[in-house]
């Protein structure tokens, strides 16, 4: 395992040449759901000219073709990049996959669903918890202003759904995520209360191992690659990769193994 402390960079030119390809997280990192960062870009594009290869990986529930069309919005060309994974993919094809006879579905969720039934008719929502196989969190909605909400909105639905064994799947394992210091509210806080109740969870994305088995994957499976993130980098870590954190306001302490840390990332 590496150290407790890392060593602080000034930019990625100090240890870009160490790595072969690398990983990076998008939220935080390379944009906050605007305008790609300029010195993130800038990144991104000398590694390009290096031809060093890149992955993306992100917690958001966007399936991978709507993430790419949102970037390239953002300010992001796909020819800097060789793919994005989001845990939106994974719970997908999970979803696909273990329910090949349809299902009804407990959805939560603000927005991402009506991108996922575009290319899914094997499933179909239910806002009666009595008769679904299935809890899908992809957001949480508007009306839960706060952690503390949760509970009063969702304790007896997930009481009545735990007693009859239905499986919680997230697709956003992130608890909150910030854009201009505001707090948003992530699915990860509600698999967290359905899984303190009692009840069977399983969640995509970071820090969990398939998105990065994926991301390794597509990259052949490189000796020298660097995963870099603003608050999760616990996955890496786990997968002996190097892992620069983005020290924000708003980093977590059980992230001090970074191998390096650095206050933004520029070049």
């Amino acid at each position: 395992m590496k150290k407790n402390m890392g060593k602080i960079i000034k930019g990625f030119r100090d240890v870009s040449e160490k790595y072969d390809c690398f990983l990076f997280d998008l939220w935080g990192v390379l944009y906050e759901g605007g305008a790609i960062f300029k010195d993130a870009l800038e990144v991104l594009k000398i590694l390009n000219s290096l031809k060093k290869p890149v992955v993306l990986i992100s917690n958001t529930p966007f399936l991978r073709i709507d993430c790419r069309k949102n970037l390239e919005q953002c300010g992001l060309p796909a020819e800097l990049y060789q793919t994005v994974l989001t845990a939106g993919d994974l719970c997908f094809e999970y979803i696909q996959n273990e329910y090949k006879i349809a299902k009804k579905i407990y959805l939560i969720d603000t927005h991402y669903w009506e991108n996922w039934q575009e290319i899914s008719n094997l499933h179909c929502v239910t806002d009666d918890i009595h008769e679904a196989d299935v809890i899908l969190a992809l957001a949480v909605p508007h009306a839960v202003k706060d952690p503390k909400d949760i509970a009063l909105h969702y304790d007896e639905i997930f009481k009545h759904a735990i007693k009859r064994n239905l499986k919680f799947i997230c697709a956003n394992p992130d608890l909150l995520a910030f854009c201009s210091k505001k707090q948003h509210l992530r699915p990860g806080l509600l698999s967290q209360r359905y899984h303190l109740l009692g009840g069977e969870v399983l969640s995509f994305g970071k820090p969990f191992p398939e998105i990065f088995i994926r991301a390794l994957k597509q990259l052949k499976y490189p000796d020298r690659v660097l995963m870099t993130g603003d608050t999760d980098i616990q996955g890496a870590l786990r997968h002996n990769m190097d892992a620069m954190l983005i020290a924000t306001s708003y980093e977590v302490d059980n992230e001090s193994k970074a191998t390096y840390f650095s206050a933004t990332l520029k070049w």
